[in-house]
């Protein structure tokens, strides 16, 4: 079984970076419940005061204290107090493949094409930029979210494609960039991941992602951003299919 990491510091800098004159509570509440969903924030971890998450957020107590409210009534956070005590990250049970499929039903084909080209544009993009300014440490850690080819545990497959992207974008060295693909992997990720349920395309799945840590090692932007696209691709496919059939 393959080793998963926690996605890179610079992934998780990013949820914490300020927002800015116009941050209201619904934009921290949106930060964070993205990034729990996508597993930048991992389950059972404890995150700042409300004091500290306003600070590193640029706005006021208030409006930290009124997101977390609002994260505690998804389901999101859970908050304890005494000794040890403070909000815990709960992040929900990945989606099962029934969820999933009504999901996917409920799309348009329009739809479907439309989230997924950006999908695949934005994840490109950070497979480029990571080529060009990747460091060794940085292939390494990429490196050890690979799968394994024999590996038959469809959720560990799915759990690291989704780590693998998540580092990508931090190595881009782009918050801006790692927050969107944080947002993506919320929103679609789940979704482009139901053809790894498929035997051949999980091996085709670790050969591209193999050859896209060798194009990033090398500093081959072009071969990095096409091992990308043409996962993507497939995986869109694939998904068509899937959706076809449940339609």
């Amino acid at each position: 079984m393959a080793t998963v990491r926690r996605p890179a510091t610079r992934a998780r800098s990013a949820i914490f970076a300020p927002l800015g004159d116009e941050g209201r509570a619904v934009r921290v509440e949106n930060r964070l419940a993205e990034a729990i969903r996508s597993g930048v924030l991992t389950h059972g971890e404890r995150l700042p005061s409300e004091p500290e998450l306003a600070a590193m957020l640029g706005v006021a107590t208030v409006t930290a204290r009124e997101a977390l409210v609002a994260l505690r009534a998804q389901g999101l956070v859970t908050t304890t107090r005494g000794r040890g005590g403070g909000s815990f990250v709960t992040r929900p049970e990945p989606d099962g493949v029934v969820e999933l499929n009504s999901r996917l039903a409920a799309m348009s084909r329009v739809e479907l094409r439309d989230r997924g080209t950006l999908y695949g544009v934005i994840l490109a993009g950070c497979a480029e930029l990571a080529a060009e300014r990747s460091d060794l440490s940085d292939v390494e850690g990429l490196r050890l979210l690979l799968v394994e080819p024999d590996e038959d545990d469809v959720a560990v497959w799915r759990h690291a494609d989704s780590e693998l992207y998540l580092s990508l974008s931090a190595v881009t060295q782009s918050a801006r960039m790692a927050r969107e693909v944080v947002r993506l992997e919320a929103d679609f990720g789940a979704l482009l991941r139901l053809p790894l349920s498929d035997d051949g395309f999980r091996a085709a799945t670790h050969a591209r992602h193999a050859a896209l840590v060798d194009a990033i090692e090398r500093r081959d932007a072009a071969g990095a951003r096409t091992c990308v696209r043409e996962h993507v691709s497939d995986a869109l496919e694939r998904l068509a299919d899937l959706h076809a059939a449940v339609s």
